[in-house]
């Protein structure tokens, strides 16, 4: 057998062990990545009705120690807004969407985690409203934005032109968007904390989410 004919027979040999790892793998039922729209809807119906607790159980303390920013953190309520419950029309039972909002106080400054999972469509673009309001964006400065953020890799927190509110889309099962948007001291008087800390301290919330 000549050197040629036995490297076209290994190449071969590699080629149809390739092909057949590949049918074993899509024979296989896939596994599940990334957080789930119909995960968050689950985990959240306990809020429905208004709770003391964040059900999907973020440690604003560690967070806030990781990331190097002082003040106690106390947790004030929790609050879910689920696709089956909302009217025909909203936005949010169009999407299959959750919206969990988890109020916090941290150093005595209001803190709202809102942790947005979305079956169809865009969990950032969805609190467009609201983020537009505690911004203080106009409509060109929130497409902007939202375009910032559709760029940004997953895990890394866009920040306002004002600096009080903070996005981070997360990696999502497929088909679905998941997302915090978090909102830093008060509408009309924003926050006291430097970019540098919400930035750092919205990484770590967003690393903490899980359900």
């Amino acid at each position: 057998m000549s050197a040629r004919t036995h490297r076209q027979r290994r190449r071969g040999r590699s080629a149809a062990a390739a092909l057949a790892l590949a049918a074993l793998t899509a024979c296989g039922d896939p596994e599940p990545s990334g957080l789930s729209a119909s995960g968050l809807h689950d985990t959240a119906r306990g809020a429905a009705e208004e709770t003391k607790e964040c059900p999907v159980g973020y440690d604003l303390g560690k967070a806030a120690s990781a990331a190097r920013v002082p003040g106690r953190a106390e947790q004030v309520r929790a609050r879910a807004e689920l696709a089956d419950k909302a009217d025909e029309d909203a936005p949010i039972r169009t999407f299959e969407a959750t919206d969990l909002e988890c109020d916090y106080r941290l150093g005595g400054e209001p803190m709202a985690v809102q942790t947005v999972a979305a079956g169809h469509g865009d969990a950032v673009g969805l609190m467009g409203p609201l983020i537009t309001r505690n911004a203080g964006l106009d409509v060109a400065g929130l497409r902007t934005y939202l375009a910032a953020t559709k760029k940004a890799a997953h895990g890394t927190p866009v920040l306002t032109p004002g600096g009080n509110v903070a996005s981070v889309r997360l990696d999502a099962a497929e088909g679905d968007s998941v997302a915090l948007v978090i909102t830093y001291g008060s509408d009309d008087e924003g926050t006291e904390l430097t970019a540098a800390q919400v930035k750092s301290l919205s990484k770590e919330l967003a690393a903490q989410a899980d359900w």
